[in-house]
């Protein structure tokens, strides 16, 4: 055994997030994306000598299954054990069984020469290497420095056909705050592994229990090198890359939840379009409902056509297999932003509407965006929930999707009514006596276009009751009036305010010298009043 002292930490100038971009998405964001050298990670490489000097070449083992060649070493930095290799090939096989010879996937081709340890494999055993991935080979040129990976898919650029798969050697991970030792031989340095991988929903510590967790990597990781098989690498910037593969561990692996991590970031921006999401994982929930309606051979479909279309957009790869299956693909990704709104806490409103098993389970929920009456638009693909009253409405006079209203509470099951049937205002006293109204947008693609019902709401004043706490906004005001009054119970004049176009507010500090109780408004100095309430 090598002889090891510990060094100073000097000053790093790089910081680690807690993004959980990895693997094979950082090698691309530094292959392909110009100045990777960015704020998230600095360029620094974590060793400071040839990969050689932290491994004995002639102590790589190997572990043959029937389908894969595992290469690894049990000493030095990149050291792990008999058992979890034990465990890696059987998680390995399994994920083998299940994609090529149930579902029917294309076999990947397997790299002659194995990157890190740089080990010929003259046979058709697909390659498998266990190392520290901090540690490993070029880690600056792959990563741009530290990382927290379980595993990696990598291709080569002379032949972006031939993968191998990369495993994290124990789960426990270096950081710019790990000690920084030295060989006291040949003066190399690197960076100890000592921060086990821990989950952050489920406190799972993968460093002790490494056996499920090798287990959803597995079929995570070989589901991209899967992908590799139909699309090459320089076309795979998709969303769908990460997304699918995620949703394939679950599905390998359901007892695990290792997605859970990444639900928080995608409900809390489902409003934005998927194809600028730059942490795509927990997409996967997509690609869950899919195989759960469609089965699970939909995955395989989705990827022949991506192979005949090599830069198409996912959205548009699922509303072609839709349709040749004679669904309506509006409709299908409408029911998935419905049923996907009743999961973890909302589970419990209707248990039909579930889509996984573990959906209830689930620590986080679709982010609701406050009332706005305000013109709204999806970029697609996306889903936006807004919270809604009977007299706080959006605009959706241009809004092109799916729209629909659902009510739902502790008393009563969950009504679903389409914007393209009723209007707003034919649901305003359902609303009213609702425990909850969510309005539900869904937008797939560009084609998406649904005729929304748009007498919606008539001229209205919202908040109401108005608390004195917000602006008191006032909406589908006629174009061809310039103001409004305000009047009192008595009809006694209170505020005459201008505006223009059809809606406007008025900042709560102009109106504070009002008393609480029942006001009325109109557009013009004729015409009917309109009630609402200061309750302050």
């Amino acid at each position: 055994m090598k002889a090891f002292i510990c060094l100073l930490l000097g000053i790093f100038v790089g910081a680690i997030f807690a993004d959980p971009i990895c693997g094979r998405a950082q090698i691309l964001e530094n292959r392909y994306v110009k100045n990777a050298a960015s704020a998230r990670v600095a360029y620094q490489s974590t060793t400071s000598c040839d990969a050689e000097f932290y491994y004995d070449s002639s102590a790589v083992k190997t572990r043959d299954t029937e389908h894969f060649r595992i290469f690894y070493v049990l000493e030095g930095i990149h050291a792990t054990t008999e058992i979890f290799v034990d465990s890696l090939a059987n998680s390995l096989e399994k994920a083998w069984t299940y994609y090529i010879q149930k579902i029917g996937y294309r076999a990947p081709q397997g790299k002659k020469k194995t990157y890190h340890f740089q080990k010929e494999n003259n046979s058709l055993l697909y390659p498998v290497e266990v190392v520290d991935i901090t540690s490993m080979r070029s880690n600056q040129f792959l990563f741009g420095g530290f990382i927290e990976c379980y595993a990696l898919t990598y291709s080569f650029e002379e032949n972006l056909d031939e993968t191998e798969i990369v495993f994290e050697n124990d789960f426990i991970f270096a950081s710019a705050q790990s000690p920084h030792l030295m060989d006291t031989d040949s003066h190399c340095t690197f960076y100890l592994a000592n921060q086990p991988m821990i989950n952050s929903v489920t406190q799972k510590n993968y460093a002790e229990e490494f056996g499920p967790i090798l287990r959803a990597t597995a079929f995570h990781e070989f589901y991209h090198a899967i992908q590799t098989a139909y699309i090459a690498e320089e076309y795979q910037t998709s969303y769908w890359i990460e997304a699918s593969a995620t949703a394939q561990e679950e599905i390998g692996a359901p007892d695990v939840n290792d997605y859970w991590a990444y639900l928080p970031s995608f409900f809390s921006s489902m409003q934005k379009s998927f194809n600028q999401n730059q942490f795509p994982y927990g997409i996967a929930v997509w690609e869950l409902y899919n195989e759960n309606f469609y089965g699970n051979r939909i995955g395989k479909n989705f990827w022949e056509r991506y192979s005949k279309n090599q830069t198409a957009l996912f959205e548009d790869i699922f509303a072609a297999e839709l349709q040749s299956k004679k669904i309506d693909p509006d409709s299908a990704f409408d029911d998935f932003a419905k049923r996907l709104f009743f999961s973890g806490s909302r589970a419990v409103y209707d248990s039909s509407l579930r889509f996984t098993e573990d959906a209830p389970r689930w620590k986080s929920t679709p982010k609701i965006l406050p009332t706005k009456i305000d013109t709204v638009s999806l970029t697609p693909p996306a889903i936006a929930y807004y919270r809604i009253t009977s007299d706080s409405f959006p605009d959706l006079e241009n809004f092109r999707g799916r729209a629909s209203v659902a009510l739902y509470g502790e008393s009563k099951p969950v009504q679903f009514y389409s914007l393209d049937t009723i209007t707003a205002i034919q649901l305003a006293t359902k609303i009213d006596n609702s425990e909850n109204a969510v309005l539900i947008l869904s937008r797939l693609h560009e084609e998406s276009q649904t005729p929304i019902v748009h007498d919606s709401l008539p001229m209205r004043s919202y908040p109401s009751p108005w608390r004195g706490d917000t602006p008191l906004c006032f909406a589908k005001l006629p174009e061809n009036k310039h103001f409004i009054e305000i009047r009192t119970r008595t009809g006694k004049l209170a505020k005459k305010q201008e505006y223009t176009g059809t809606h406007f507010c008025i900042e709560a500090e102009e109106l504070r010298h009002f008393a609480p109780g029942l006001y009325y408004f109109r557009a013009g100095n004729h015409g009917k009043l309109k009630p609402m309430i200061f309750n302050f």
